[in-house]
């Protein structure tokens, strides 16, 4: 199954937006994350959700627990439940990322 990118809408967030590309599962899901130029995603975690992350494209801080990265294209990060992660995009340009979530709930996410 190829995603039709054009016909799926972005889901408008607060610095960011989201895309849905493929359900794998009730709990599973594929998405794109995009991360506006000088935005961030704040500090948070999920309870019992896994995410990994393919960075598409761009550069930007990204936080995972104690460790801060200098993220880049073609970066894999892994994010286990109870991680607190965070997303500082200062550059001029969107961060691409595709999120693979895994054991999803809803109202997962605790925010600081």
């Amino acid at each position: 199954m190829k995603f039709d990118f054009e016909s799926s809408p972005w889901v408008e967030k607060e610095g960011y937006r989201t895309k849905k590309v493929f359900t794998i599962a009730e709990d599973s899901f594929v998405q794109i994350v995009e991360i506006k130029p000088k935005a961030e995603v704040k500090k948070h975690y999920h309870k019992e959700q896994t995410e990994v992350f393919y960075i598409v494209d761009g550069k930007a801080k990204l936080g995972l627990g104690e460790n801060e990265y200098a993220a880049e294209k073609g970066d894999i990060f892994l994010c286990k439940p109870k991680m607190i992660h965070w997303v500082v995009n200062g550059s001029e340009n969107p961060l691409k990322i595709l999120v693979f979530k895994y054991n999803w709930k809803e109202n997962d996410t605790v925010w600081f």
